[in-house]
């Protein structure tokens, strides 16, 4: 590009800084022969000309990202500067003369260029003359554009001397100093971003996003342990020290202060939720569970801590020690309509009907969310076994779960033997909801599998992929189905097609490896796409056991052995556990496979596979 554009939108932008000289000098009686320039603590326009610039730090976002930032609380990064207050934000007329103009242009056309040095001179040469905080706001960022934080720093002094309250003068100074090495000058420039900051809290949190970019951990709590010394009653000043501390892996130190603060304001939560958080991210699940029950009891009426609570003993399987949280908080007279609704899901996870209907009743009897109460009554009343019920309900239901209520509906419909309902039904849906076609027709073609009707299964399926050729969840749907009806020449041509497109698609390497294992002699093939999807999902239990098994195929029972043990000990599969008891039986171990299998037969005695195999080793639920 040629040196005239670039002077040409220089002088514009110039022009732009320069706009309001005729307010400003009728406000000042200003003779017509005389310039001034409007000064504000704003951005002036030479920053957005050059992206680089425009992008360079601004306040405390410009912290480098923490280590293991997804260890902080949300609140705590990104809260962003304070409104600039004092005279530095009010308009103040300044004499334009040769020197100024000159000095800004060249900044202005350096900034074109991303020659931040040149910048970087001109608009603090520009800032002096005029003493303008908005320029040596520009100065500053053309320093740190171009990686000089010394430079930077002169600049940002430059700005907090014409600019004293301003808190993002305070907050570059800080931002700079530090980048510099100046721990001391950073330290100074710290305690005024808190000091300015609209409140403490805030201003201590916006020095943890400055400081976590500093390179070392030590060096990061060295100086927050500095700032917060003369505070050492301040709640908020130890809960900030913590968030540095987890978002650079010092949980130690993280747990100390979440302590201290919660002991400086008792009735505060955040600090004890983050405590517990951070044991759960170390997996020090018995020492979180015991700081929530101690939390619990210094707050017995939080909301939070009793939800924490609750979810603790869902994930730990133990359902009524959660629905009795929930009866407790219900007690409390906590938010009812979410306790209830928790509560209600829960009831109904375990097929709880009772107390499920206890919960739905008092929640529809409140008014709130009806439409979700309405979901949560037909799914009772489907578990319920009450089919008709669940239908009216369902069809009460608006909103996000519109679709799915009329999809449980043809479902129902679909197991009373109502098939052309059902159809008619997902037709009128895929009609209505062109968007959610595929998965509409796949759910129908699920329907009709699970009836029996599996050739009408795959011609919904054919017809879906007539419109959608080629889609990978139908292919694989068409596959799967193709399987179970002993045509796995479909199966194979369905799972390649989607191999050509997707080589690395996990699910169908391993479908068509397990298939060809399983149902013909190709085992080193089917070795190969098993081996390759194991590449791609190394701790998945289908794949694990898809290899056990080929290596089971291809005569070695005792490298099978692994395979399937680590995949049984990730999920209970029965499938897996038949895999497992041969192999075991295979290798002479046959009180292994027993018990193996019994586990299972326990934990799903109609299991159709499983029976099949036992049925050939001649094994009871007896275990004989």
């Amino acid at each position: 590009m040629s040196p005239r554009p670039f002077a040409l939108q220089s002088l514009l932008s110039l022009c732009t800084l320069l706009w309001g000289l005729s307010a400003a000098t009728t406000a000042s009686a200003t003779p017509a022969t005389a310039a001034t320039i409007p000064v504000s603590d704003g951005h002036v326009a030479g920053a957005a000309a050059d992206p680089k610039l425009s992008q360079a730090p601004d306040l405390a976002q410009t912290a480098d990202p923490a280590p293991d930032a997804d260890k902080v609380p949300d609140h705590a990064i990104g809260s962003g500067g304070d409104v600039d207050t004092g005279p530095s934000s009010e308009s103040a007329p300044v004499e334009l003369t040769a020197d100024t103009v000159y000095a800004v242009l060249v900044a202005e056309i350096a900034t074109q260029r991303a020659d931040h040095a040149m910048a970087f001179t001109h608009y603090l040469h520009a800032a002096r003359l005029t003493r303008t905080p908005a320029l040596a706001e520009l100065a500053a960022r053309a320093a740190l554009a171009q990686d000089d934080p010394e430079a930077a720093s002169r600049a940002a002094t430059l700005w907090v001397e014409l600019a004293p309250a301003s808190p993002k003068a305070q907050q570059m100074t800080a931002y700079a100093l530090l980048k510099a090495g100046d721990r001391a000058g950073a330290l100074a420039a710290l305690e005024q971003v808190v000091d300015l900051a609209r409140s403490p809290a805030r201003g201590f949190m916006q020095a943890v996003q400055l400081l976590a970019g500093l390179p070392e951990v030590a060096d990061r709590l060295e100086l927050m342990r500095a700032l917060i010394a003369t505070h050492a009653e301040d709640a908020d000043a130890q809960f900030a020290l913590a968030t540095l501390a987890a978002a650079s892996g010092a949980s130690d130190t993280a747990l100390t202060a979440t302590t201290r603060a919660a002991d400086l304001r008792p009735g505060w939560t955040k600090p004890r939720l983050f405590q517990v958080r951070i044991l759960l991210s170390e997996d020090r699940m018995d020492d979180a569970l015991a700081a929530l029950e101690a939390h619990r009891a210094a707050i017995p009426e939080d909301s939070e801590l009793s939800m924490l609570r609750a979810q603790f003993h869902i994930e730990a399987e133990q359902y009524a020690e959660a629905l009795t949280i929930f009866d407790q908080m219900l007690a409390l007279g906590t938010d009812q309509s979410e306790v209830l609704f928790a509560a209600a899901v829960l009831a109904l996870q375990i097929e709880d009907v009772d107390a499920a209907r206890r919960y739905l009743e008092t929640l529809r009897e409140s008014g709130t969310r009806p439409a979700d109460t309405a979901f949560l009554l037909g799914q009772m009343e489907e578990l319920a076994d009450n089919p008709d019920q669940a239908i009216n309900w369902y069809g009460q239901v608006s909103g996000d779960n519109a679709t799915n209520a009329q999809v449980r509906i043809a479902s129902i419909r679909a197991r009373r033997g109502e098939i052309a309902a059902a159809r008619d039904l997902l037709q009128q849906l895929r009609v209505q909801f062109p968007n959610q076609s595929i998965t509409l027709y796949l759910i129908e073609s699920e329907l009709l599998r699970d009836q029996k009707l599996k050739d009408q299964a795959m011609e919904v399926l054919g017809v879906a992929l007539a419109a959608n050729a080629d889609h990978p969840d139908l292919l694989y749907a068409r596959a799967m189905l193709a399987v179970s009806m002993d045509r796995i020449d479909v199966l194979e041509q369905d799972l390649r097609r989607i191999l050509v497109r997707d080589p690395d698609h996990a699910d169908a390497l391993n479908a068509l490896g397990y298939t060809l294992a399983d149902r013909t002699d190709r085992l080193d093939e089917a070795y190969r796409f098993i081996q390759r999807a194991l590449q791609l999902r190394p701790e998945e239990p289908a794949i694990l056991d898809s290899m056990g098994w080929v290596l089971y195929r291809m005569g070695d029972a005792a490298a099978a052995e692994p395979y399937l043990r680590q995949a049984l000990e990730q999920v209970l599969d029965p499938e897996i556990a038949a895999h497992l008891g041969e192999v075991l039986w295979e290798l002479g171990r046959h009180d292994e496979a027993r018990l193996v299998w019994q586990r299972a037969l326990d934990a799903d005695p109609e299991h159709e596979y499983l029976l099949q195999v036992l049925g050939r080793y001649r094994f009871s639920h007896t275990g004989n």
